[in-house]
């Protein structure tokens, strides 16, 4: 399962957070709101794993084996247009939640149950099991909702589906199952069911990772929109297929990756072939080679893992009998019953009654320890990434603090035998925090003019901007230059999957652009602060975490129309009918209606970036005056105590406590984190 050593790294991290908690509940501070809400990000985690495949690939039989345990009966079915989500749950029920188009939710318990409720309700029929029914699903039936569907819209969806008859049916006999299919289920369009969720009790290492069981990729790389959704929030994905029985160079994985994925999703893409066990050594490394000389160029040779899931489910089951005795009788009743599975039982009897040759001979086979490691080295990746950053907030924070009391400590044991001193050093000491303060809110309105600038016209935002338009439009103008020999259907795909990586730019330029902001008002707060009387930057500087960056999304969301549509919207949704005979005008009728989207797409950044820029400008001001007030308040405390020549060696103290107790915790977590870094290194 992913990574078991990530929990205790993560039981360190909150409890090196509930110690900072309480160290400002004993200085009297505020734990910011940001640090609070990524805390809470850290102990909801949840790792979201896809698994996609073609029809008959055997991804219900890898999941088991994945799991350990039959969780997705392996008797039923595919599921028409659902996407299964398998999570652990909190007790020992088997439960399944299933919500349908039309708004209904079912619930039913237990592994007898809910086989029969997938049988009856979610199952593809034998009639239809050779036509695309989660598309039908999908793109007509939920689409228009039980209304009449134009015959041209018809027509063209059946065509366009003819690539994925992959039982090589007559097309006439292809279209009218489809037709059948259509009429039968028209009107109980809101019983299809969309979303399946199962909730079983996995063991504890599964606690916070979601297994997400999407319905089979047709052969042009289709998923379907409601997959669409789900590959958006996945961590991991991992397409299975067959190593025999199949073309190793069917289209459908080629297609799913070069034309339907943005590039941040390949970067999560794994491909793991199954059926291992099945082939020669000799034809089982040659497969191997060839898969991995065809597919390397697409995804590293890391990410292509050969395995076997029936070892690894018998394997499973054996380890549950747990005696030799046990487990013979076992393979004595599959044979018994000619349910036996010669390579598992060739390693039972080679194995000679051992156990643990029998465990290594079946994982040698089974390789499913490979798929583990790779989820483990990709899921530590990020989750630990995630465990560092929080760990520099909370470092920035004792930092902060330790500045501050630094700095009040200097000053109470300056003037701790003059009272008179002391009144006077705590007014300069206030002067100075309200002279950094203006000082800084004039830095603050130079750095929006020079990235935002109203006036000219020419901010940073606005330039960049139109660079990256010019950028996306050469994009579609190699497009426009193809040969008409050149074109194929690949071709529109490509189009519209670089229209979604721009979005996905656009939403990582507003994100840089508000880190660049930040960098240049801090590097002008440390300008300011710099001369020996003032009091340090870090008292003052706001410390930014991933839940600011969070907040700031929202904010610019709210105050920016349209972007959310545009964030999810289709390019081709308008254009989708035109006439495939003259390719060339069909190419440069798609690059206009992108270059018209572009348009959208660049303002829209544009508007967001500079609302993006405002937000965090704005947060900057506000977290800097929360700080100067936490300042003023300190130095009003002292002036009380300014008479009282007790109460000042009592505060030097105090203070002297607070800043080893600072120092002390700046120590522990430097040390957390770089173990945790070279941990992931």
């Amino acid at each position: 399962m992913i990574e078991r050593n990530y929990k205790q790294y993560k039981k360190q991290v909150l409890s090196i957070y509930d110690e900072f908690v309480d160290m400002c509940r004993k200085t009297g501070k505020n734990v910011d709101e940001s640090i609070e809400r990524q805390a809470q990000k850290i102990k909801d985690e949840v790792f979201n794993l896809m698994i996609l495949g073609e029809a008959k690939s055997g991804k219900s039989t890898f999941i088991n084996a994945y799991l350990g345990m039959e969780v997705v009966p392996m008797d039923v079915r595919q599921c028409t247009s659902a996407i299964i989500k398998i999570r652990r749950g909190s007790n020992d029920e088997f439960t399944l939640i299933a919500k349908a188009a039309g708004g209904g939710e079912t619930r039913r318990s237990g592994a007898e149950e809910i086989r029969n409720f997938l049988k009856e309700h979610a199952a593809i029929s034998d009639k239809y099991r050779s036509i695309p029914v989660t598309t039908i699903n999908h793109e007509i039936l939920i689409k228009y909702k039980g209304k009449e569907i134009p015959q041209k819209i018809l027509d063209g969806f059946i065509k366009e589906e003819m690539k994925d008859n992959i039982f090589n049916l007559n097309e006439n006999e292809y279209s009218k199952l489809i037709k059948e299919y259509i009429r039968e289920n028209q009107q109980n369009w809101g019983n299809i069911i969309t979303e399946i969720e199962i909730i079983y009790p996995l063991p504890e290492e599964m606690q916070g990772i979601t297994i997400i069981d999407s319905p089979g990729v047709g052969a042009g790389g289709n998923v379907g929109k409601i997959a669409e959704d789900y590959i958006n929030q996945a961590n991991a994905i991992i397409f299975v297929k067959s190593l025999s029985g199949q073309a190793l160079e069917s289209s459908s994985f080629m297609n799913f990756m070069r034309n339907n994925c943005t590039n941040k999703t390949k970067e999560c893409l794994f491909l793991v072939f199954t059926g291992k066990a099945n082939l020669q050594g000799y034809e089982f490394e040659r497969l191997r080679e060839q898969a991995i000389a065809m597919y390397k160029n697409d995804i590293p040779e890391e990410k292509i893992i050969c395995v076997d899931s029936k070892m690894q489910l018998f394997l499973n089951q054996c380890r549950e009998l747990e005696t030799v005795e046990k487990i013979e009788d076992f393979f004595d009743e599959l044979d018994r019953n000619n349910a036996d599975f010669a390579p598992a039982s060739n390693c039972w009897l080679r194995a000679r009654g051992s156990m643990e040759r029998f465990s290594e001979r079946m994982e040698t086979e089974s390789n499913f320890l490979s798929v583990q490691n790779a989820m483990e080295k990709f899921a530590r990746q990020a989750n630990y990434i995630q465990l560092i950053e929080f760990l520099d907030n909370l470092i920035a924070e004792y930092q902060r603090f330790h500045a501050l009391y630094s700095d009040m400590l200097a000053t109470t044991q300056e003037t701790a035998s003059d009272p008179q001193a002391f009144a006077e050093r705590i007014m300069q000491k206030k002067q100075e925090i309200d002279e950094v303060y203006n000082r800084m809110d004039k830095g603050v309105s130079n750095i929006r003019m020079k990235y935002l600038d109203p006036i000219s016209g020419e901010g940073i935002i606005l330039k960049e901007a139109e660079e990256k338009k010019q950028e996306y439009l050469t994009q579609i103008q190699e497009f426009c230059n193809l040969s008409e020999s050149a074109i194929t259907d690949d071709t529109f795909l490509r189009m519209r999957t670089m229209t979604m990586d721009a979005i996905d730019d656009s939403k990582d330029f507003r994100e840089e652009i508000a880190k660049r902001v930040i960098e240049e008002c801090n590097d002008a707060l440390i300008a300011i602060t710099d001369a020996p009387s003032m009091i340090q930057a870090e008292a003052y500087s706001p410390n930014f975490t991933e839940a600011d960056f969070d907040k700031l999304n929202e904010t610019a969301k709210e105050e920016t129309s349209g972007y959310h549509e545009i964030e999810h919207g289709f390019t081709f949704k308008s254009i989708e009918k035109v006439p495939y005979h003259r390719l060339k005008d069909h190419v440069r009728i798609v690059a206009d209606s992108i270059s018209n989207r572009l348009e959208e797409i660049v303002d829209t950044m544009l508007t967001n970036a500079v609302a993006y820029a405002n937000s965090t400008l704005d947060m900057y001001t506000e977290k800097l005056s929360e700080h100067r007030d936490e300042l003023q308040s300190e130095y009003q405390k002292l002036e009380e105590d300014k008479e009282n020549n007790e109460k000042i060696l009592e505060t030097v103290a105090q203070l002297e406590q607070k800043v080893d107790m600072l120092a002390q915790g700046i120590e522990h977590i430097n040390t957390l984190k770089g173990e945790l870094e070279n941990y992931v290194n």
